[in-house]
């Protein structure tokens, strides 16, 4: 039912799950979950994970033969740490998009500081034929303290994926009160779990839908745990999404 775009289950090539047994205890647990596709998205990061785009899909077919018991349909993408070259490294074919005819890719930034220049990097991106997804805004602390400091990518109709744990406050105050906020303000394309192990750090998708549902209503939850993330894999524009009291974003 439901459709999970950022996880690192894929085994032993990042921080996330180490273990190919892990990785398929987890895919059960996401079928528990309601989740009935899950796009691998493991870290490609110069410097700290080097995964090249042939290492991951030989990994991830060793994955979908050894899951082929599981009813859960398996796809491969990636989340790149952003730097200057995102563009032109996309151009070269070292990360692996999101989804089939409109491509996305996974973006994370610094949870420090916002990289200069990242508006025009993005832009760059989307003109080689790619469309930037904004990973985990809510953790990032210039995001905490000003919000605001998003709209120029919500200008440019750029989606943005908030965390399962940070709906249900397990990444802290801050990360749920700004996930709250930006939801409230209709500025979130979907959400996802963004899940590194079956227990630690878990899907929780059927505990998060149901709070979306409690505070946003049934079309907003389904669009952001179901409705977009398909769109986004059949590669389809995402859909705008409403926020408190029906609200939408003021950039839609």
């Amino acid at each position: 039912m439901y459709i999970d775009l950022h996880n690192h289950f894929l085994p032993n090539v990042d921080d996330g799950i180490k273990e190919i047994e892990q990785t398929l205890f987890g895919l059960k647990l996401a079928v528990k979950e309601k989740v009935s596709k899950i796009c691998f998205t493991p870290h490609i990061w110069a410097g700290r994970y080097n995964n090249t785009p042939e290492k991951l899909r030989e990994v991830f077919e060793w994955v979908k033969r050894e899951a082929k018991g599981i009813s859960i349909e398996l796809f491969l993408g990636s989340e790149v740490y952003y730097s200057s070259s995102l563009a032109e490294d996309f151009s070269k074919g070292l990360y692996i998009p999101i989804g089939n005819e409109k491509k996305y890719l996974l973006v994370e930034f610094s949870t420090a500081v916002l990289a200069q220049g990242a508006s025009n990097g993005l832009y760059k991106l989307m003109l080689e034929g790619c469309e930037p997804i904004i990973a985990h805004p809510e953790r990032y602390s210039y995001v905490q303290k000003d919000y605001e400091c998003l709209f120029d990518f919500a200008r440019s109709q750029i989606p943005m994926q908030v965390t399962t744990q940070a709906i249900l406050g397990m990444l802290g105050t801050r990360a749920k009160a700004t996930a709250i906020k930006l939801l409230d303000e209709g500025l979130v394309s979907f959400i996802a779990s963004d899940a590194h192990s079956p227990d630690k750090r878990p899907l929780l998708f059927r505990e998060a839908v149901r709070f979306l549902n409690r505070r946003y209503g049934y079309k907003t939850a389904k669009r952001l745990a179901l409705d977009n993330p398909k769109r986004i894999l059949e590669g389809k524009g995402v859909l705008p999404v409403a926020g408190k009291k029906g609200k939408y974003s003021q950039f839609v």
